[in-house]
């Protein structure tokens, strides 16, 4: 089975990449360094990318739970896998600048990342005198990527846009992202799941005490509909209003942020804003030994290495099992962060080494994909200075090619060719009737993040 599903999997990147070259005139040398995480699907991808890959940076995160797939890595695409890198050492932009040197060698290139990880040195990449020419422009495929966290402390590309004098290019708000996204919830669940069974002995069906989500974007709304197929009933808060509303219409059991803090015995957090390093008061409103369940990486979602610097949280000890670690807080009340013994805490489907399983995140894949190959192309029309939205021409090549292998009863067929019929990268009405060209139609798309 797992055989089959790759050679699916194999068949979709090569057929999609082969629907690129020939929509777009891809420059021969072009490559692309990724930031990207450890999960066994992306091997299929880097295979397909073939000498295009220049390096591959995997994302802590991920690699910390999924070492057997960086070793794979490591086999596959000797010389190519930088697993040494860290978010750190980019801040370095001499380091960057000079890592970049070392990879691409000369040949034009695209920087396609989640994270953010180049952020900080992009002006310096975009402007060095041997790379800028050379560089095609940064795609970034997280929110969290281009806004950078809230209490500053981890930059996005939106702090530093004005000055890259090439496009950057956010996949976050792209309509691939958004169905990716529904795949998250779920699987954050799962693995939560699975983890409170091995460390507390029980499953979140079976969980006596009371549940609650923060944040309720697209990740934390998979997160409560998956929580409901385990037939919890959580507490939720968000800090929009407008959210909460919906909420309520939907019938869903709302409270204050006070009220999920004091009740709750566990707790996902999906606000992507150092939520309690930025109020590190808060705190003192936990439960005692509530669990904290974080939907994204501790840096970026409750601060967990701020507050630790802070002296607001100290690393106590760590569960038998290893998956949920015990702080203290300045107060004395115990804290368990679930995969937090590293003292930054990751989302637990980091830990799963195919993320998701989902086909849908193929789409993204060839998304990046299909950015990098457009910004080389001469058919980019994108803006320097600001951060431009993925085009919908692009993500409708990816998702007809998509559609064509694993649903292939939705697409019909040129009789002349008897290929999937597609009307990317054509002109397209606009709001008054008339014909666009590709040029207008992403003017029409651009968008400041």
């Amino acid at each position: 089975m797992r055989e089959h599903e790759g050679n699916t999997h194999r068949r979709f990147y090569h057929r999609t990449i082969r629907k690129i070259h020939d929509t777009l005139n891809v420059p021969e040398d072009l490559c692309f360094v990724y930031v990207q995480h450890a999960f066994s699907p992306c091997i299929n991808h880097l295979s397909s990318v073939g000498d295009r890959l220049a390096a591959i940076i995997p994302k802590g995160s991920s690699s910390r739970g999924n070492p057997d797939v960086v070793r794979k890595l490591h086999e596959l695409f000797p010389g190519k896998v930088l697993s040494e890198v860290t978010r750190h050492h980019l801040t370095d932009a001499s380091y960057a600048v000079q890592l970049l040197k070392d990879v691409t060698k000369g040949r034009p290139f695209a920087i396609l990342e989640y994270g953010g990880y180049f952020a900080p040195s992009a002006v310096r990449i975009a402007t060095d005198r041997y790379l800028g020419p050379k560089l095609v422009g940064f795609v970034e495929g997280t929110e969290n990527g281009i806004k950078g966290s809230d209490d500053g402390l981890t930059p996005g590309y939106q702090q530093f846009a004005s000055d890259i004098p090439c496009p950057v290019v956010s996949k976050s708000k792209s309509n691939i992202k958004r169905i990716m996204d529904l795949e998250i919830g779920p699987a954050i669940v799962e693995s939560s799941d699975n983890l409170l069974r091995r460390s507390c002995g029980s499953r979140l069906q079976h969980w006596r005490g009371t549940i609650g989500v923060i944040g309720l974007g697209s990740i934390g709304r998979g997160v409560l509909q998956s929580l409901r197929k385990y037939n919890c009933t959580p507490l939720v808060y968000d800090a929009d209003p407008s959210v909460m509303a919906e909420l309520a219409y939907q019938q869903n059991n709302i409270v204050s942020q006070r009220a999920i803090l004091t009740q709750s015995d566990i707790l996902f957090l999906n606000t992507g804003s150092c939520f309690l390093s930025q109020q590190p008061d808060l705190l003192s409103h936990l439960k005692e030994n509530v669990i904290l369940i974080l939907c994204t990486s501790g840096e970026v979602e409750a601060g967990i290495p701020q507050l630790i610097e802070a002296g607001d949280l100290k690393h106590i000890t760590s569960e038998s099992s290893d998956d949920i670690a015990i702080y203290q807080t300045r107060s004395g009340k115990n804290v368990r962060v679930m995969l937090g013994n590293d003292h930054t805490g990751q989302a637990p489907n980091m830990i799963v080494e195919d993320g998701s399983g989902s086909p849908a995140n193929l789409m993204s894949d060839m998304e990046f994909y299909a950015l990098g190959a457009y910004l080389a192309s001469a058919q980019n029309t994108l803006p320097a200075n600001t951060i431009s939205t993925s085009p919908a021409e692009l993500q409708n090549l990816v998702l007809t090619e998509w559609l064509q292998e694993f649903y292939p009863a939705s697409v019909d067929e040129n009789p002349a060719t008897g290929h999937s019929q597609i009307s990317t990268l054509t002109p397209q009405p606009t709001e008054n009737g008339t014909s666009a060209s590709l040029a207008e139609i992403d003017t029409q798309q651009k968008q400041v993040v």
